[in-house]
Order: C-alpha cells, then sequence, then structure tokens
C-alpha cells in the first residue's frame, strides 16, 4: 500500500459516518420530495435540493476516493453499489419540452430509485459484521451449530413424542438458556441430548465472544500500530543522519588536522 492509498483509506475511515448519515437522510428527502409526506410546494422543491446535493456529495467522494488509490478498477469493484446508485439516480431537470405523461413517469421512476441509497449504510455497517463472521472460520462453525440445533430438536422431537416444530422450539429455548419450561425431557435419552445440545450452546457463544473481542483487538492494533512504509522512512532518515554524523567527524578531524600543521 503506498502513501495515496493510505491517505485514501485514512479519509474513508474518517468520512463513512458522515457518508452513512447522508444515506439515511435520503428516506426523509426523498418522503417529501415525492408526496409521500403531505407538504407544501416550498418544502418540496427543498427537499428536491438536498437530495441533489446529497448526489453530489456521493459523487465528489467516489471521485475523490478512487484518484487517490493505486488500483481504481478494484476500488470501483468493491464499491460497485455507489457507482450503480450515482449512475441511476442523477439529478433530473424536467424542463417544459420534456414534461409528457411518460416521461414524468420516467423521471418518478428514477427518483424513487433513490430509495436504494439506504443500501449504502447496510453494507457498510454490514462489513464488521462479515469479518466477525469469517474470521477462524466461524461462518462455518455457525453452520454446524444450526444443523446440531436442528437435529438435536428432531432427535428430541422422536424421542418425547413431541412434533417437529415443538421439538426444534425446545432445541432454540435450551441452546439459548432460556429455557422457557414449557417443553422439557421426561425420558433419561432425552435429558442426554438436553445436556449436549447446552454444552454446544456454551461453545458456540465462548467462540462468538472470542472472535468479537479479536476483531476489535486487531483492529485497534492496526491502528496504533505504524505502517511500514512509515518504518522504512524512519529508518531511512536514520540511516541518513548517520552518514552526516561520520561526515561531520571527518571535516572535524581534518580540521583539527590543519589546525595543527
Amino acid at each position: 500500500m503506498n502513501s495515496k492509498d493510505e491517505i485514501a483509506k485514512r479519509i474513508e475511515d474518517k468520512i463513512e459516518k458522515p457518508m452513512i448519515i447522508l444515506a439515511l437522510l435520503v428516506i426523509p428527502v426523498l418522503l417529501v420530495e415525492l408526496g409521500i409526506l403531505t407538504a407544501n410546494p416550498f418544502y418540496m422543491s427543498l427537499a428536491a435540493k438536498i437530495d441533489d446535493l446529497i448526489w453530489c456529495i456521493f459523487l465528489f467522494e467516489y471521485l475523490l476516493l478512487v484518484s487517490l488509490h493505486s488500483n481504481k478498477i478494484q476500488y470501483t469493484k468493491k464499491n460497485w453499489l455507489n457507482v450503480l446508485i450515482l449512475i441511476i439516480s442523477p439529478p433530473i431537470l424536467s424542463p417544459p419540452s420534456f414534461a409528457s405523461a411518460r416521461s414524468l413517469r420516467f423521471l418518478k421512476f428514477l427518483r424513487e430509485l433513490r430509495f436504494l441509497r439506504i443500501l449504502i449504510p447496510l453494507i457498510r455497517g454490514a462489513r464488521p459484521i462479515y469479518d466477525i463472521c469469517t474470521k477462524n472460520s466461524f461462518h462455518h462453525i455457525t453452520f454446524i451449530t444450526v444443523l446440531l440445533i436442528v437435529s438435536s430438536g428432531l432427535i428430541f422431537g422422536w424421542i418425547e413424542h413431541y412434533n417437529i416444530f415443538d421439538g426444534v422450539w425446545w432445541a432454540i429455548t435450551t441452546v439459548t438458556t432460556v429455557g422457557y419450561g414449557d417443553i422439557y425431557p421426561t425420558t433419561n435419552f432425552g435429558r442426554f441430548v438436553a445436556v449436549i445440545l447446552m454444552f454446544i450452546g456454551i461453545a458456540f457463544v465462548s467462540i462468538l465472544i472470542a472472535n468479537i473481542a479479536s476483531y476489535f483487538v486487531n483492529k485497534e492494533k492496526c491502528e496504533n500500530t505504524p505502517n511500514q512504509n512509515t518504518i522504512s522512512e524512519n529508518e531511512l532518515i536514520l540511516n541518513k543522519l548517520d552518514d552526516l554524523a561520520l561526515k561531520i567527524d571527518e571535516l572535524d578531524e581534518k580540521i583539527s588536522s590543519m589546525k595543527r600543521t
């Protein structure tokens, strides 16, 4: 990662929360602009101007970050949703000559597509969840745990003479340590299945907590640890200073010898 990529990453981290707030602001703005919420013409016109301003801010964000990233194609692929929304929902001007019923319906359809911007905070907010779920193959562990819970519920229902839905309901309440007590095992084998299910739930929750803690610890380390480029630059500066110190010592010796002669 070069210096421009680092600057882009820092800028992206700084503006992430404001951009999420702007994406959420689109919802009330469009509700007023499209007349879903009743408002006078002044507020509807103001909402349209705010909507256009938000679009311009998203465009500026994309152009700024894509200009800083060294791999522009990879950045564009990573943020394909932002690019798609910019393309399909630009500020629309509708002059009188372009005011037929069909064109107005088309313009209204393009305006309504701006609701897609609410996907931006959802996707950005889901990134940490995705990182937590994929760390240490946690998504595979989750799949196996769900499979064991359903299997335990089916076995319990068969042993205790409950239907499938009651068995799965009992398994979920048991593994989450809720335990309503509406369904409980009466046979020894049913109690054995319940004990196994309790250990599965404890193990799953422990792994989940460990993954969440590991994610935040690693994130804090990355933020506090200087990057490789900074370390290399510091080493280069120190080497230059050492060279300058040696040259100063050599000059000092030459001056001293000249004084003696």
